[in-house]
């Protein structure tokens, strides 16, 4: 299974200069980026709120998506396309050999998405869930 939850607030720069052109051809670039994946990740979207843009999306796989349709590759193009953006994605993947039972963050500030580790909701065994495994035995 591959669960992931993220969102970002769109901006162009990390400074109060804000140019309204450069700004909107960034959420013009977003808004066809989303629209050339949209069929294939579950829920992906942007919205303005109170003058601001947001992303967010969240999707639950079977199993981990191609390069183009990953939630972290995602990020990684938002923080290229719109480099003063910030947000925070989790992913949760079951079949990744090192990190299966634990969720796994990834920051993203200054146009660079930085992963770590996840101190809330890890191990998911038994943070989360119960162990089915050593229940099944008892």
């Amino acid at each position: 299974m591959y669960q992931y939850h993220g969102w970002a607030v769109i901006l162009e720069s990390t400074g109060d200069e804000v140019s309204n052109e450069k700004e909107i051809k960034i959420v013009e670039a977003i808004k066809k980026y989303i629209e050339d994946l949209q069929l294939n990740v579950d829920v992906l979207d942007m919205k303005a709120v109170n003058g601001q843009y947001h992303l967010w999306m969240t999707g639950l796989w079977n199993r981990e998506p191609s390069l183009k349709f990953s939630p972290v590759e995602i990020m990684k193009d938002i923080g290229i396309i719109a480099p003063g953006s910030y947000g925070m994605l989790y992913v949760f993947n079951d079949e990744h050999p090192k990190h299966f039972n634990e969720f796994r963050v990834y920051a993203l500030a200054r146009g660079n998405v930085e992963e770590k580790g996840d101190p809330f909701l890890s191990p998911l065994i038994p943070v989360v869930t119960d162990d089915i495994e050593a229940a099944d035995t008892e």
